[in-house]
């Protein structure tokens, strides 16, 4: 008779299957032209990254500078200095200057100076210079009388523009306008204006006075007693009228009383 088994002995394990292990792919070769690819790529987008970088630590810097200089007591100005005036006066263009002073040297414009200056109208134009760190310099160009014009009784000096510049002394040799208009807004003096500036310098200081009754019918009388007269027609041809009348005028001589027709100067003429 068999001895009953022990259901608490000891059994010899089984042995489990060992599982294959996965072999992992080995990575492919990479070529060497792809390789070469990859490292420019990583150059160019180093060089970029670097530039990008530059570029906006540069705006930073210099928006840092153009503040320091708006606002830095380092470009203030303390000194204005005004030259070319001859008829204003310094003191008066110091003056109106004199709130300039303590602003930033590089903010301050031309036009900022012409607009405290606008009630000078003896002033055509100026120029502004800035020189660091603190001199600010205003150049004047003064308006220049061209003619006469008699209004109310009271001769008055005119620019080419039709400026008034002031009461006439009497011993400016430069020929008087006959309008009666205002010359600023006067297109009979704006003609003969056209005609003056036309004129030669020697003719010009022997003209006491001129007349445009029209565009193409501008008169001149010239001074002496003979009372010499031209008739002149237009502005065209102005340095051949001049000639023509230059060469009238030395064969007739400045004592003979005569009219001088040099408007169509091809064909001159001499009314005596």
């Amino acid at each position: 008779m068999k001895a009953p088994k022990n259901r608490y002995a000891q059994t010899k394990p089984t042995k489990r299957p060992v599982l294959a292990q996965p072999k992992f792919a080995r990575p492919a070769r990479i070529p060497r032209s792809a390789r070469r690819e990859i490292g420019q790529l990583r150059t160019k987008s180093s060089f970029w990254k670097y530039f990008n970088r530059s570029l906006l630590s540069g705006l930073g810097l210099l928006i840092i500078l153009v503040l320091l200089t708006m606002f830095s007591p380092l470009l203030s100005v303390d000194k204005i200095v005004v030259s070319g005036n001859d008829k204003v006066s310094t003191k008066e263009l110091s003056k109106a200057l004199k709130h300039r002073l303590g602003s930033a040297l590089p903010m301050v414009s031309e036009a900022d100076i012409a607009s405290d200056l606008k009630d000078f109208k003896l002033i055509e134009s100026i120029a502004v210079v800035a020189r660091p760190p603190h001199l600010l310099e205003v150049k004047i160009t003064e308006r220049t009388p061209i003619a006469v014009v008699i209004r109310g009784g009271t001769k008055y000096l005119y620019d080419p523009a039709g400026i008034n510049l002031g009461i006439a002394t009497g011993y400016e040799k430069i020929p008087t306008i006959l309008v009666t208009d205002d010359p600023k807004t006067s297109k009979n003096y704006q003609q003969a204006i056209d005609v003056v500036l036309a004129l030669p310098a020697q003719l010009l200081d022997r003209v006491a006075y001129i007349q445009a009754r029209s565009r193409d019918n501008v008169t001149m009388q010239l001074r002496g007693n003979a009372r010499q007269t031209i008739i002149w027609g237009d502005s065209s041809d102005s340095i051949l009228k001049s000639k023509v009348l230059k060469t009238l005028l030395l064969k007739i001589g400045p004592g003979v009383r005569a009219t001088f027709d040099v408007s169509a100067p091809l064909n001159p003429s001499v009314i005596r």
